[in-house]
């Protein structure tokens, strides 16, 4: 079962962990962000890191209340 994309943000966003670059955001505050490091094993306490490259283009593409599905 999927989330829903709750809220979005163009751009840098600062949040607690962090700022977040394009994030698309679902259950509990999680989100789908660029960040400069995206290592090929779990290093995240529940986001869902991006190349900043694709970030402007999944901002662009997924709307606000997409499903999210995380693998």
């Amino acid at each position: 079962m999927g989330s829903r994309c709750t809220a979005r943000s163009a751009g840098f966003d600062p949040s607690p962990l962090g700022t977040l670059y394009d994030p698309l955001y679902f259950t509990g505050g999680y989100a789908i962000h660029g960040n400069p490091s995206v290592p090929p094993y779990p290093a995240s306490h529940g986001c869902v890191r991006v190349p900043m490259w694709v970030a402007p283009m999944l901002y662009r593409t997924v709307p606000y209340g997409e499903t999210v599905y995380v693998y």
